[in-house]
């Protein structure tokens, strides 16, 4: 919930400033250790955003079977989608032209991964939940809040939420208008949960 907030650009969660003055005059070691100082750079550089996608990752690895090979395998492919961008660009330079600028669909980008992280952080205490009996995310609970939170993802992508980096929308995109749908189906889909069978007395499970 923490690395969710820090998304949504309440606060920031940021490394101390001398690690990267430490790691950055590693970089004139130059050969592989320079390479290596650079890449250390980068991560710490990156921790506001990197941080709280990897903590999720080490979150959910604890509360699977199987913790440790999901975790070998979300490093992995982090780092990989992480340094193939660098690789592709260092060997088709031509590339970096085409690239979109940093504006606010970054931002929103973020936004959006924090309503992700802010769901899989009740999903993990599910969880937990479900195997030491806690009783404390019943099924019907657990629904209403991911009901309220993918209807605040679909209002945010649809402009009528708003949070502390949001610039205004001047046009809604068909990207943003189809995934804005897309989510509320989800919420609908959600929704159909709190169907009763007639026969059972129970709600309809989702299928």
């Amino acid at each position: 919930i923490i690395f969710a907030f820090s998304f949504f650009g309440y606060y920031e969660l940021t490394l101390p400033s001398r690690w990267t003055t430490f790691t950055s005059k590693g970089e004139s070691v130059g050969g592989i250790l320079g390479v290596f100082f650079m890449a250390l750079t980068l991560s710490i550089v990156s921790f506001s955003c990197t941080g709280p996608i990897l903590g999720s990752l080490l979150a959910g690895s604890l509360s699977a079977d199987g913790g440790a090979w999901q975790l070998t395998a979300g490093m992995c492919g982090f780092g990989v989608a992480l340094g193939f961008p660098f690789a592709l660009f260092a060997m088709f330079p031509n590339m970096l032209k085409a690239l979109p600028k940093s504006g606010g669909w970054l931002n929103t980008t973020k936004v959006v991964l924090g309503f992700l992280e802010l769901a899989l952080a009740f999903k993990f205490l599910s969880n937990a939940d479900l195997v030491q009996h806690w009783g404390l995310l019943k099924i019907e609970v657990f629904l209403v809040i991911w009901i309220l939170i993918f209807l605040g993802l679909a209002l945010y992508i649809f402009g009528v939420l708003k949070f502390p980096h949001d610039g205004p929308i001047r046009k809604r995109s068909f990207l943003r208008i189809s995934s804005g749908l897309l989510v509320f189906a989800f919420v609908v889909y959600l929704g159909s949960g709190f169907k009763l069978n007639d026969t059972t007395k129970t709600f309809t499970p989702l299928t």
